[in-house]
């Protein structure tokens, strides 16, 4: 489409620069030297086994929770379904990093809770390992399938299952032969995004004593001050992430959301009263477990610090919403920029996707590739830079989601409506301006919140790419947990939290009203 080809001009830096900082990248990992001597063949196969043993504990335990709430909540009437069908995607506003500190706060040997516990003669195991660290993992990251399986069934499950109640199936037999199996794609999609967060996990997986390829990371970057071995290093995690973006290729398939009119006047399946009362303690359980009791205990930790939350903690939060807000605005820009550049390509339009592949990349890798390359283009490390190196990182980093939704949202643009726009004398900026941008303002939107919130959030690229002397919550956070002050790093948490919490509920509002 011709009157498209104007964008190109724009997109092409940004395909050009992920071009060159991932090649030159490959090249130093693979080419380059260094004393390698402190990464011994035992302290290797211990980060691929860690790694890899904890992606797969996180993602079963994870979809053995947040399967049966989509379909429980989606379903069938209860008391207080209404509420857990949003209330449970609350838990998208806590770090894994938050969640491990609290987890690890409140069970370690000294604390109030243990001691009881222990006064009572149970004993509570430490979840500084891989299986604890699974389970908190699993607390923060179930919703990425909790809200894409609800999806899913909202738009073409419920209308599979009321087919097949059609024909004279039970509800457990329905869900099982039909629901399930229907819902398969949302479910390896929702793997794959705890896979990816997993891998790119740093404080939660410090905080909790577990060896992973980020851990290791960044001990060569900051231990051992050689970014070269922290490069070999991020080669094996940046090869780990292309492989499960390759396997979510060939099994994830291609997810059919049609919409469904009878979809929208489904009235829920009342369980019997037995079953009402097991799915609402089931809901209540999940709820309190990720959400309510560690807010509750952030809460308690940042009163008993007697100091003002705001005021003392107000720099790194003014630091951390002025990057999340920046970053945003840059990447929503942007990606209408690249999304209209793939439409108006016949050919290569891989070269836009290949541009846009950050999310399925850790931001430690991430990070390592922009030091590695500013390097040897200008021979200056790129944290000299000031804010340019983590602006960049970040940018990379979170450009994925915003592309996929503000993509998605123009594949419901009728052709016929594009095609007959070339044919007016529409200059490229009104054509955005009259036509494209109202047909993408809700993706624009939902895409500007959810960076915002995952930017704000980040933590392995804000530590290794920030300038000296700038801190943002995420960096606090991890300063104070890592030396085991889960009081102090409570009230900068608290500020984090509720920050990603209003975003949550914006999200949510405009996922509600887009419905309507």
């Amino acid at each position: 489409m011709h009157h498209l080809s104007f964008w190109r001009f724009f997109s092409a830096p940004w395909v050009i620069f992920i071009s060159t900082i991932f090649s030159l990248f490959v090249y130093t990992s693979i080419f380059s030297n260094s004393d390698t001597s402190f990464i011994t063949q035992g302290y290797l196969l211990r980060l691929i086994s860690n790694t890899l043993i904890l992606c797969f504990l996180t993602s079963f335990i994870a979809t053995l929770i947040a399967v049966p709430l989509a379909i429980l909540t989606s379903i069938f009437e209860f008391p207080g379904h209404k509420f857990f069908t949003w209330a449970l995607s609350l838990s998208l506003a806590f770090p894994a990093y938050i969640y491990a500190f609290i987890y690890v706060g409140v069970f370690e040997y000294s604390s109030p809770i243990a001691q009881l516990l222990l006064s009572l003669g149970i004993g509570i195991p430490s979840i500084k390992n891989v299986f604890g660290g699974a389970f908190v993992l699993a607390l923060a990251l179930f919703p990425y399938i909790f809200l894409l399986t609800k999806a899913q069934i909202k738009v073409s499950g419920i209308y599979i299952f009321k087919a097949a109640k059609s024909m004279g199936l039970k509800n457990s037999d329905a869900v099982i032969k039909v629901i399930i199996p229907s819902i398969k794609t949302s479910i390896i999609a929702g793997i794959i995004l705890i896979v990816l967060e997993t891998i790119a996990d740093f404080g939660g997986v410090s905080t909790l004593r577990i060896d992973t390829f980020t851990v290791g990371i960044y001990d060569a970057w900051f231990g051992y001050q050689d970014y070269v071995t922290a490069a070999k290093l991020s080669i094996f995690l940046l090869i780990l992430a292309l492989f499960i973006m390759q396997l979510s290729n060939r099994f994830g398939g291609d997810q059919d959301v049609s919409a469904n009119a009878d979809a929208q006047e489904f009235e829920k399946i009342a369980l019997t009263q037995s079953k009402r009362w097991l799915a609402s303690f089931f809901c209540s359980l999940v709820f309190f477990i990720s959400f309510l009791f560690p807010f509750i205990q952030i809460l308690i930790w940042a009163f008993e610090n007697n100091s003002s939350i705001v005021i003392d903690n107000f720099d790194v939060a003014f630091n951390s919403i002025f990057i999340s807000f920046i970053v945003a605005l840059f990447i929503s820009i942007l990606a209408i920029i690249l999304v209209l550049t793939k439409i108006s390509l016949k050919t290569n339009k891989w070269l836009i996707d290949y541009s846009v592949i950050g999310y399925a990349i850790p931001g430690s890798v991430i990070s390592v590739g922009l030091m590695v390359s500013f390097n040897i283009i200008f021979n200056i490390p790129i944290t000299t830079l000031g804010l340019i190196g983590l602006f960049l990182g970040l940018s990379i980093r979170f450009m994925t989601p915003a592309f996929r939704y503000i993509e998605a949202a123009t594949k419901n643009i009728p052709k016929n409506s594009q095609i007959a726009l070339s044919g007016f004398s529409f200059s490229p900026l009104k054509g955005l301006k009259k036509f494209y941008i109202p047909s993408m303002a809700a993706a624009i939107k939902l895409s500007f919140l959810v960076v915002f919130i995952e930017v704000m959030k980040e933590q392995p690229a804000t530590l290794l790419l920030r300038p000296v002397g700038f801190d943002t919550l995420s960096s606090k956070i991890y300063n104070y947990t890592s030396e085991g002050q889960w009081i102090l790093a409570s009230s900068p948490s608290l500020i984090l939290i509720t920050t990603c919490l209003i975003s949550v509920y914006l999200i949510n509002k405009g996922i509600d009203s887009s419905n309507n």
